[in-house]
């Protein structure tokens, strides 16, 4: 039995086979190369799984499938997904944050309060952790300065503000009537009235 052996020569590879298409050897006769289209039942490689995405505890792993056509192009990919356990993670005890800034004071004068927090973040407890010891938050006194006193008037539709100066033994207050909408300036010394006032005015400190 005799067995002829076939040589392809690459000039033989015709040039008329489309982006789509791809080449296939035949022996048959003189008939040895033809064009025939890239569709069909796709091949496809499967690559390895990837590590654990964790170190610790419970996690996952991944592969990934691609599948080609007949002319060697990627038409598409799949991923598998699976678990994966590891070893458990240690306990981490929680700590606190820095503090944060103090919030508005809560009054404008006769001592009022702002707070600020802190949050158990720095990190938060897991695995069994300890939480945090202590307060997430912490007052303050603010703006103990004293505030203005209001004048006592005889006459009912006006009204007069005494403004007091920090130091209770200042010399000078300010009075403003409101009814007439001007400011007068009087002595006072130790809060007792030096000179003369008005007559339709009387002091809540007199």
């Amino acid at each position: 039995m005799c067995i002829k052996d076939y040589q392809i020569d690459a000039t033989m590879e015709p040039t008329t086979c489309g982006p789509d298409e791809h080449t296939v050897y035949l022996i048959s006769g003189d008939h040895l190369i033809r064009c025939e289209p890239c569709e069909g039942t796709p091949d496809f490689s499967t690559g390895p799984w990837s590590q654990c995405s964790v170190t610790c505890g419970d996690g996952s792993r991944s592969r990934i499938t691609m599948y080609t056509n007949r002319c060697g192009s990627i038409i598409r990919h799949t991923t598998e997904t699976t678990p994966c356990h590891q070893p458990r993670c240690p306990a981490v005890n929680g700590a606190w944050s820095s503090w944060g800034q103090f919030t508005s004071c809560d009054k404008s004068c006769g001592e009022g309060i702002q707070v600020r927090f802190r949050t158990c973040t720095n990190p938060y407890p897991s695995t069994g952790g300890q939480p945090c010891i202590g307060d997430s938050l912490q007052t303050a006194s603010c703006n103990t300065q004293i505030c203005p006193k209001l004048v006592t008037l005889t006459n009912p539709t006006a009204s007069m503000l005494i403004t007091l100066p920090p130091d209770p033994a200042s010399e000078s207050r300010t009075l403003r009537d409101k009814s007439l909408t001007q400011y007068k300036r009087y002595t006072w010394c130790k809060l007792h009235l030096q000179h003369f006032l008005p007559s339709h005015l009387k002091s809540n400190k007199e």
